[in-house]
């Protein structure tokens, strides 16, 4: 029997018990829970007594009640509908079902009949319900189907077994420009772009029938007739039995993807910046120019160039002017190389050029100083005029290396050694200089190393009043040791941190820490209030261009203000050292460092008298003292013509009412002489080489103490 059939077996009652022929009613204790006595003789049935007639006569055995003739029984084969009427016909209540071979089976009765027919109406409306159920997820799944084949960014193409287009979708349309009725019934055919042959196609339909499906980039041609590239992808649908119904192609243009790939590829190869071939794709142009060089018996000359001062443009003027000034270097480069070489953009303000050569020095030296000439110039920029200039390295294939990397690290070491020279040179690559330049590159790595860790110290050189003997102020001078503990001489290290851009760092980390030691020992020694200033110095190479003056002061002076601030010390205190080179031809400099004097900062200029002083710009600056360079005080005693320059220079500063420090006094009769000349203060050995901060308290301290005697 299945949900949607019964049978008369599964309308048996089930209000029945069998009971003996010679049984009686009152003897039966449960006898009130049935409705009809099954009357057996053994195994033998008798018939059927209902609940009544046994209640009626309940002294009677059931034998005894039987006294009618037993009606014909049901068959279980009978169908129920028959069975229900003849129950009706004979009003019965219910009759004897039997099998095939007339054996008792149970009582079928009206409500057994009309109970199970219920139970099945409820079981088959459940399973209609489930159905209905059912019915409606597969409609809603072939709508989301439907809106999926019809929305779908990818191009979908459905076929019959012989390759006849059945449908297409929107985005096979948009794809391809074919519409749904010009390709129905057609084969894929109709897309062929001709740039495969048949043995592609022979291949990936053995694929098909092989594994059932098959992907790969393919070309197909458009309506129009346009070739385009696309994914596609193949799946074979096939019947219970195994055999293709249907083939379904799933396919996305690709025509935007190789694109991107190609602008990606464009960007590993060139600069984003400048669109010049960046470090990487011009060592492959230079490797094959050394490989052609090589088989032709030829040279290769290689230019590596460092823009001089773009630093300084990048911090004032900022990124966007830094970037576009990068690029008008990048045109002005490739406007200037001859055909057959290649110009590229390493990294930062560095550029590289090569070119074929027949190792003439002389053309290599003409084409170094064309490179030199159209960048040492004025480039316009928005309402800016910024001067640049360049630094360029020379190497030579196959002089100075036989590999592109080689090549390239030769010139880099002759660039370093041309801006060593000074802005606007060239040099060649020499041999003699490498280890000077390994050891430079190592040292800046170190140094750097340093900065970052804040490894730098602060010695202290006491100043004192040269007619009481009584300290008035103290220079601090950076030193430094490298990863072996060996001091590094200040005239090394100082010049090495301005060349590679490290000195505004230095400058700054010297600041900070002279302003921490020196905090606490003027507040130990009250003593030293009121005329007590402590000296920092200020490297040329701190200076930027000079047309940005006023961001330089800005920045200078809020790391002047901020480091104070930090150590709970006032403007007054601090005194700025300036070498009398750092003034020479610095247009704009009188507002730049008058700010700095305006906020109640001295200015001290240093190494006074070794440059080509320019009294007319000293006479507009804050300036309160004049340091007379160790190298006129040296010989005072016995040169007359030192001895006369330091008189002039003691009298000129006195006429500018601004005090005179002495460097570099080391004995008696120098300092006599000197305070005889009018001078105020001395530095030097006589006094005190440079101190540590703790012996440089303890001297504080004797100091005051004997001067207070």
């Amino acid at each position: 029997m299945d949900d949607h059939e019964i049978t008369l077996r599964d309308c048996l009652c089930k209000r029945t018990v069998s009971v003996g022929a010679f049984q009686r009613f009152k003897e039966l204790a449960e006898s009130r829970r049935f409705q009809i006595f099954v009357v057996m003789d053994g195994d033998r049935f008798l018939g059927l007594v209902s609940d009544r007639e046994a209640a009626l006569f309940p002294n009677r055995i059931f034998a005894d009640l039987l006294t009618r003739r037993p009606p014909a029984p049901l068959h279980e084969g009978d169908p129920i509908l028959s069975a229900l009427e003849r129950l009706e016909a004979e009003e019965r209540e219910f009759l004897q079902l039997v099998d095939e071979n007339d054996e008792y089976v149970g009582v079928v009765s009206r409500f057994a009949i009309i109970s199970a027919l219920v139970v099945q109406e409820r079981r088959l409306r459940s399973h209609l319900e489930t159905l209905l159920v059912q019915y409606r997820h597969e409609l809603d799944h072939h709508r989301i189907a439907a809106s999926v084949f019809e929305s779908t960014s990818e191009g979908i193409m459905v076929t019959d077994a012989e390759q006849r287009i059945i449908t297409v979708n929107r985005a096979f349309t948009e794809t391809t420009g074919w519409k749904t009725e010009e390709v129905v019934g057609k084969t894929p055919g109709i897309l062929h772009s001709g740039r495969h042959d048949q043995e592609f196609y022979s291949t990936m339909w053995e694929r098909l029938d092989q594994t059932g499906n098959w992907e790969g980039e393919v070309w197909n041609r458009r309506k129009n007739g346009e070739v385009y590239p696309e994914f596609l992808h193949i799946n074979a649908v096939r019947d219970e039995a195994g055999n293709v119904r249907h083939y379904v192609g799933v396919f996305s243009d690709t025509t935007h993807f190789r694109e991107m790939r190609d602008r990606l590829q464009h960007l590993v190869y060139y600069d984003a910046l400048t669109g010049l071939p960046n470090r990487k794709l011009f060592f492959d142009h230079l490797e094959h120019a050394i490989a052609d060089a090589r088989a032709r018996g030829s040279g290769v000359g290689l230019v590596f160039i460092d823009l001089d001062g773009f630093k300084e443009v990048n911090d004032t003027l900022g990124h966007v002017i830094g970037d576009r000034l990068l690029q008008q270097v990048a045109r002005t480069l490739s406007a200037s190389v001859d055909e057959g070489g290649s110009v590229a953009r390493l990294g930062g303000d560095e550029f590289s050029v090569f070119f074929q050569t027949d190792d003439d020095e002389d053309a290599m030296v003409a084409q170094a100083e064309r490179l030199a000439d159209v960048l040492n110039r004025h480039f316009e920029i928005d309402d800016h005029r910024l001067f640049v200039s360049a630094s360029l390295g020379i190497s030579r294939y196959p002089a100075d290396g036989e590999e592109a990397q080689s090549l390239l690290m030769a010139a880099d070491n002759a660039m370093f050694k041309a801006k060593g020279d000074g802005k606007g040179n060239y040099r060649f690559y020499s041999a003699s200089s490498h280890t000077q330049f390994m050891q430079r590159v190592r040292m800046t790595g170190e140094l750097r190393q340093a900065l970052e860790r804040e490894e730098m110290e602060i010695a202290w050189q006491p100043q004192v009043n040269l007619a009481s003997g009584r300290i008035v102020g103290a220079e601090a001078l950076a030193r430094w040791r490298d990863t072996q503990g060996q001091p590094v001489p200040p005239d090394v290290f100082i010049p090495l941190a301005e060349q590679s851009g490290l000195i505004r760092e230095l400058g700054a980390q010297v600041l900070r820490l002279a302003t921490r030691e020196i905090a606490p020992i003027l507040a130990e020694f009250p003593q030293l209030a009121g005329g007590f200033r402590f000296a920092v110095n200020l490297s040329p190479a701190q200076i930027t261009a000079r047309t940005h003056w006023q961001d330089w002061s800005d920045r200078t002076l809020d790391t002047i203000l901020e480091a104070l601030e930090s150590a709970g010390l006032s403007t007054c205190q601090i005194e700025i050292e300036l070498t009398e080179s750092a003034l020479a031809d610095r247009s704009g400099i009188e507002k730049a460092i008058g700010r700095i004097g305006e906020a109640g900062i001295s200015l001290a200029i240093d190494d006074f008298g070794t440059g080509c002083s320019n009294l007319a710009t000293i006479k507009k600056l804050p300036v309160t003292k004049l340091k007379i360079d160790r190298s006129l005080v040296t010989d005072i005693v016995d040169d007359p013509a030192d001895r006369e320059i330091a008189a002039a220079l003691v009298g000129m500063a006195r006429g500018l009412k601004l005090d005179v420090l002495a460097e570099g006094v080391e004995n008696r009769e120098q300092a006599d002489l000197l305070l005889g000349l009018g001078c105020d203060i001395a530095q030097g050995y006589l006094y005190s080489p440079p101190l540590s901060k703790t012996n440089f308290r303890t001297y504080v301290r004797d100091n005051l103490a004997h001067a207070g005697h």
